[in-house]
C-alpha cells in the first residue's frame, strides 16, 4: 500500500531564537518559503540542495538530504536539533536542544533519513 500526505498547509516558522540560533518550522515549508521567513528575522537555515524551491524540510529530514553549503552549514542530520514524529500508536517527540548526551540511543539517527517508515514528521 501506498499513502500519500499533503502537507502543504503545514509551511510555517513558529519560533525563532536569535540567542540560541535555532527555530521550529513546520516540515511542510519549502526551501525557498524557509529562507525567506529566517530571512525577516536576521538567520537562514543553510541548507541548499538542489531542488531547494519545490523540495521541503520534512523531505530533507527524510530523505537525510544534503545540500550544496554543507561545508559551511553541514547536512540536515547537523542541522536538525528535534523533531515530531507522528505514528499509528502516537506522537513521538525528541528535542536535542540540549547539550550532548552520552547515555543511551539516539532516537534521530532513526528518524532522520527513515523516509516515513516510521511515521510522519510534523
Amino acid at each position: 500500500m501506498l499513502v500519500s500526505v499533503n502537507m502543504q498547509l503545514m509551511n510555517h516558522v513558529r519560533e525563532v531564537n536569535r540567542e540560541s540560533m535555532t527555530a521550529v518550522v513546520e516540515c511542510g515549508i519549502n526551501g525557498r518559503e524557509l529562507e525567506r521567513e529566517l530571512e525577516r528575522y536576521g538567520v537562514c537555515c543553510g541548507h541548499e540542495p538542489d531542488s531547494v524551491e519545490f523540495s521541503t524540510l520534512g523531505g530533507w529530514i527524510s530523505t537525510k538530504a544534503s545540500g550544496m553549503r554543507k561545508n559551511e552549514y553541514g547536512n540536515i542530520e547537523d542541522i536538525v536539533l528535534g523533531a515530531t514524529l507522528v505514528t499509528p500508536t502516537g506522537t513521538y517527540f525528541n528535542d536535542r536542544r540540549a547539550p550532548r548526551v552520552s547515555t543511551g540511543p539516539d532516537f534521530m539517527n532513526l528518524i532522520i533519513g527513515s523516509e516515513g517508515t516510521f511515521g510522519i514528521l510534523t
